[in-house]
């Protein structure tokens, strides 16, 4: 990854310390500077740690706002996750119930699921609320 800055040191501190959660970049700009400037250059920062496979870019598909979650060692490409369209809770799913739900889809009609695939829905907290 080459060298770290401070902000990117705090990025990934902030997000590393509950790597269930994802973060809107106004909430990450928000954690790390107090002045609410440099957003631009949290942007960038998350950008690189994207690409650099520290953090993960996560979207519903249906807008453009995104957020992002620490992957760190790269764990997360191993298993599946749930995600609350609601609240953006993150559930990691057990690598043995991943592989034998892959195995099944793969079986069912020959799709190929990617390595550490979401499913998007409504966690139990935000659908008791929304009764």
């Amino acid at each position: 990854m080459g060298y770290k800055t401070g902000k990117r040191e705090l990025i990934l501190e902030l997000l590393s310390r509950d790597a269930d959660a994802s973060y809107t970049i106004e909430q990450i700009a928000a954690a790390i500077t107090d002045d609410g400037h440099g957003k631009s250059t949290v942007y960038r920062l998350v950008s690189e740690l994207v690409d650099a496979g520290c953090l993960r870019r996560l979207s519903d598909g249906r807008t453009r706002h995104a957020t992002y979650q620490y992957v760190g060692e790269e764990h997360c490409h191993r298993h599946m996750h749930l995600k609350c369209k609601g609240c953006g809770r993150l559930i990691h799913l057990d690598e043995g119930l991943s592989r034998d739900f892959e195995k099944k889809i793969l079986s069912l009609g020959g799709f190929l699921l990617e390595e550490g695939s979401f499913l998007f829905g409504t966690c139990r907290e935000c659908t008791e609320v929304g009764r």
